[in-house]
């Protein structure tokens, strides 16, 4: 991250873009984490919180406010809002019943969101950006946005509410017993994914300059904070920055020496992440007896 921030000094507007980008995925990779990864419910719906972040700021920008920290606090506090009204009746489901549920969600807000003329409908919202000299404004936005989320997701770990989120995923009934409110602490979890993801989709749509819902609800916003939090690390504070950062520079790769058939190659990578590594690089990194140990639990060589 401290070495992210001498990227504008580059003077590449290539390069900043795609890190910035980078850094984007990797905030919505640890709201993911907070509920799929800590928790252990798999979302299938957490880019809705993007989404509505971005529509915070180009709603904001429609009225004559523009404003990234304005665009971010409102975020902030409409995913929050989002997130408790809508996790109280959803997060009393459990397995794939909650996965679809979220899936559902992020379905109906999109189709909102396209039949509402006030927010552009499916034509989308134009924003108001800074001159070009100030461009870089936004790539320390995210960055920052970033590194809130990162330094966030290390002390809620290391917090009562980090342990009873991993005493839920562990075992939800045992928690319970021990006094731990499940759907409580699950709705916060799930509130607090919300909002780092809000913040990022609130950064992105003001330096994008437009956004519609095939934009800010995006089937890559979904797919893509999932698999980097499973290639770095689920239930890990680092894992979803290096899974942004590895999985998002394999992409760009992809695209620029593969352009017709890149998603062909790099589907097959999410399928090696999966088979090959289904606990991410940071269960590698503290791994007792070595490539050994790893090959051994691996599920798809077992008969």
């Amino acid at each position: 991250m401290v070495a992210l921030l001498f990227v504008p000094s580059l003077h590449n507007d290539y390069i900043t873009v795609t890190i910035r980008n980078i850094l984007m995925f990797a905030a919505m990779s640890y709201g993911w984490n907070m509920i799929g990864g800590y928790t252990g419910y798999v979302s299938f719906g957490n880019a809705v919180f993007f989404g509505l972040g971005c529509y915070c700021s180009a709603v904001l920008s429609k009225y004559g406010i523009d404003n990234l920290v304005a665009d971010v606090a409102l975020a902030v506090v409409v995913n929050a809002i989002f997130a408790v009204l809508v996790g109280l009746p959803v997060l009393r489901l459990r397995g794939h019943y909650f996965g679809i549920a979220t899936l559902g969600i992020l379905l109906a807000a999109s189709d909102l969101v396209n039949n509402l003329d006030f927010l552009g409908g499916s034509g989308g919202l134009a924003l108001k950006q800074v001159d070009q000299a100030h461009f870089w404004l936004y790539y320390y936005a995210m960055w920052l946005v970033t590194l809130v989320c990162m330094l966030g997701t290390f002390f809620i770990a290391r917090s009562k509410l980090g342990y009873a989120f991993v005493a839920i995923r562990e075992n939800e009934d045992a928690a319970e017993v021990l006094g731990i409110s499940p759907t409580r602490y699950k709705v916060i979890a799930w509130a607090i994914g919300g909002v780092m993801g809000g913040m990022a989709g609130a950064v992105f749509a003001s330096a994008n300059g437009f956004v519609d819902p095939s934009i800010a609800f995006a089937i890559d916003n979904n797919l893509f904070p999932i698999v980097m939090t499973l290639l770095g690390g689920m239930g890990t504070a680092s894992g979803p920055f290096i899974g942004a950062v590895l999985l998002a520079g394999v992409n760009e790769i992809l695209q620029q020496k593969f352009i017709k058939i890149h998603t062909l190659f790099f589907g097959a990578v999410i399928v090696v992440i999966v088979v090959f590594l289904p606990r991410g690089l940071m269960y590698l990194v503290g791994l007792r007896g070595g490539v050994r140990r790893w090959f051994a639990d691996l599920r798809v060589f077992k008969v």
